[in-house]
């Protein structure tokens, strides 16, 4: 992926306008991922996607909750990169 510094903050946005039909429990802020775990799902027409942490790090906002509709574009969660 980028090359990013150690404690940038990202925000993660949505591939596609949808509705949030499955989340990782534990997201929050807070909570420490690793890149690649998936956090949640997006659904539109019986189409689905996985949005997964694209780094290692820590959640420091979370803007989407289960079954919010969310807009293509619109940010659903920030994450601190650490260990980069």
């Amino acid at each position: 992926m980028n090359n990013l510094n150690s404690s940038e903050v990202v925000r993660i946005k949505a591939h596609m306008a949808g509705t949030v039909v499955d989340m990782n429990s534990s997201l929050m802020p807070g909570i420490h991922v690793r890149e690649g775990e998936e956090l949640l799902t997006l659904e539109r027409m019986k189409l689905f996607y996985t949005v997964s942490a694209p780094y290692t790090g820590v959640v420091t906002a979370v803007m989407a909750g289960f079954g919010s509709r969310v807009l293509e574009g619109e940010i659903l969660f920030e994450m601190e990169v650490q260990g980069r």
